[in-house]
């Protein structure tokens, strides 16, 4: 699932109303995203709409892989990756 963040929304809530919309289930269901990703850090590194460098990250986040470019196109697909959960 691919979606565009609107400017006025922080990239930590958009990155939890796409997995929440790509798991089908509440925001309030999912995990913390502070578990997956420093928030502070994703939010200060796409807070800047002035800012012309590129930049990608990815992370897992519930049973989902998030992948974020620029800080604005959100792309979230089924996390394959055995991983042990706690």
């Amino acid at each position: 699932m691919e979606t565009t963040r609107d400017s006025g929304t922080s990239i930590t809530v958009a990155v939890v109303e796409a997995v929440s919309t790509f798991e089908d289930c509440e925001p309030t269901a999912l995990p913390p995203l502070y578990d997956a990703v420093d928030t502070d850090a994703l939010n200060s590194l796409f807070t800047s709409a002035t800012d012309d460098r590129d930049c990608h990250v990815s992370f897992a986040f519930s049973d989902s892989r998030v992948a974020i470019e620029n800080g604005e196109r959100i792309v979230v697909e089924a996390d394959t990756a055995q991983r042990v959960r706690p």
